[in-house]
């Protein structure tokens, strides 16, 4: 029994002498910061109401700043700010102070970096610049035509009367000539008017071997003067159309269409089956 128990009180000292290397291990590696702890939160004070003197006056051991050998950068103080300061406390005031000087920093560099852009000079436009100026459309040519209108003496005669007007020169003068003559006399071809129908329209011309295919709309067919307007209308048409060298003749049609006579009633009906000359007027 008496080794038995020896045996245990072996193994129960092996086991604290175990713990106290380990303890001290521990204390030799962690020292600085065991020590720290001790100090900053006055352990010994709080405990047995006293300091001991060796760590009160202990120096820890600045750690060397972690750095992958690539980069070292010191950390410069801030301007006013107190080199020592209790590990893990910040300045509140210090930080606001940091903050106005690198604001500060901010718009000095930018007042700094603004270039006010120099005048601008206004250059003057070149020739070319200038706006071009339009060239005037040539003139129309023009040409004298002669219209041929009719006159009412006092005794109620209707007479033939021609007068002379210039138009505008094309490609087709005989249709422009026979659609100013549906216009009828302006203002300046005084004692002159036209018996022929007013709104008739020339719808188409043509001259082929001296005949002068004149196609007029529906209006042409009908004057309310009666044969005397039926006989003057003609006319005026047949003598202006036959002023061109090209026309010796008239042939009417009527929207298109070859008709033997136009007028309103048998007392009234004119011959328009054949092409008329001058000749069948007198």
């Amino acid at each position: 029994m008496a080794s038995k128990k020896t045996k245990q009180n072996k193994f129960l000292v092996a086991v604290w002498l175990l713990l106290f290397l380990i303890l001290v291990i521990v204390f030799l590696v962690k020292k600085d910061d065991f020590i720290s702890n001790l100090k900053s939160t006055n352990f010994f004070e709080r405990v047995i109401g006293t300091t001991p003197e060796f760590i009160q006056n202990y120096e820890m051991k600045e750690k060397p700043n972690k750095t992958n050998g690539l980069l070292d950068v010191e950390e410069a103080p801030v301007p006013g700010k107190s080199e020592t300061q209790e590990p893990g406390m910040f300045d509140l005031e210090d930080l606001k102070q940091g903050q106005k000087d690198f604001t500060r920093t901010e718009i000095d560099d930018y007042e700094e970096d603004v270039t006010v852009p120099p005048p601008q000079i206004e250059t003057p436009k070149k020739e070319s610049d200038a706006p071009k100026k339009e060239t005037p459309k040539p003139a129309a040519q023009m040409m004298n035509v002669k219209l041929f209108f009719v006159q009412v003496d006092s005794d109620g005669n209707v007479n033939r009367k021609n007068i002379t007007r210039s138009i505008e020169k094309n490609d087709s003068p005989l249709t422009s000539t026979i659609r100013a003559l549906l216009t009828g006399p302006t203002e300046s071809e005084k004692n002159c008017m036209s018996l022929i129908p007013e709104g008739t329209r020339l719808l188409g011309a043509s001259v082929r071997d001296g005949i002068a295919v004149l196609n007029f709309s529906e209006e042409f067919e009908y004057n309310s003067i009666g044969a005397e307007g039926y006989h003057a209308q003609l006319m005026q048409v047949v003598f202006t159309a036959t002023e061109f060298a090209t026309v010796e003749s008239v042939q009417f049609l009527i929207e298109g269409k070859h008709k033997d006579y136009i007028g309103s009633g048998e007392d009234v009906w004119m011959w328009i089956g054949s092409p008329y000359t001058r000749s069948s007027f007198k």
